[in-house]
């Protein structure tokens, strides 16, 4: 009991110092200034600053799918690399637009939507032209993200309804948010403060989802914890992890 309870100090004081170091799968500079300011607590690090900077096939056929794939690859990567011990996991996300009197469409297709390679405003273009005439312009954004780690493997998913304007309105944002009226405004996501949007949008709710997932003892803190036992106690083992937030015994290890 000695032990156990100089551990759980150990790693109090651990997790209150400590950052957790995320991978965001993604080289898109807008979604990694949006999803940083979201996860202020966490150190999101872009895929350019881990040496990666091929693209990512997303030959998935759902917004899961791909999600997983994404986060994957980038994992399997840093795994190769001898990098995967340096961070807290990889998560990815895919996201969405799913218009009601088109069927879902674009759906999992909205990035490249009108066509390779991708462009936003072709895209807004299309979604305008394809709901010219259309009164019930009913829509919403989901997205589904997916966190992968040396022991993870989770998805969550974040949606938002509304409508499709007539026309682009602000010049905030990226993808189709000079379109988007989110439920409750007059404004699409372009003309809206980013702090407002963030707070209600579909990635913003997946990334809450994913902040308020039960977590594992990041492994680079188990490794500290260990070390730190392993000096406490003057001996080998045995090593007994906590999860303080439940205060229960989740490894035991000789």
């Amino acid at each position: 009991m000695i032990f156990a309870k100089k551990i759980v100090i150990l790693q109090a004081r651990f997790e209150n110092s400590e950052t957790m170091k995320l991978v965001f799968a993604s080289n898109n500079a807008h979604k990694l200034e949006e999803v940083r300011k979201i996860l202020s607590d966490i150190e999101v690090i872009g895929l350019r600053e881990v040496g990666f900077v091929a693209e990512i096939d997303e030959t998935g056929t759902t917004l899961e799918q791909n999600s997983h794939l994404k986060a994957q690859t980038i994992w399997d990567w840093l795994v190769s690399q001898n990098l995967s011990a340096q961070y807290d996991g990889v998560f990815a996300d895919d996201t969405g637009l799913e218009i009601d009197a088109l069927g879902g469409a674009p759906g999992v297709y909205s990035a490249r939507w009108a066509g390779e390679p991708s462009n936003d405003a072709n895209n807004r273009a299309k979604a305008l032209r394809e709901l010219n005439g259309i009164t019930h312009r009913e829509a919403h954004f989901r997205t589904v993200i997916t966190w992968i780690g040396s022991d993870i493997d989770i998805q969550v998913e974040g949606l938002v309804y509304g409508t499709i304007a007539t026309s682009e309105q602000g010049d905030g944002g990226f993808g189709y948010d000079a379109l988007f009226i989110p439920q409750g405004f007059s404004e699409t996501f372009a003309t809206l403060p980013a702090t407002v949007k963030n707070s209600i949008s579909h990635r913003g709710r997946a990334l809450e989802a994913l902040k308020n997932t039960r977590m594992p003892i990041p492994k680079r803190i188990e490794i500290a914890l260990k070390a730190a036992a392993k000096y406490a106690m003057g001996v080998q083992g045995p090593f007994i992890i906590m999860n303080t937030a439940d205060n229960e015994v989740i490894e035991v290890k000789k």
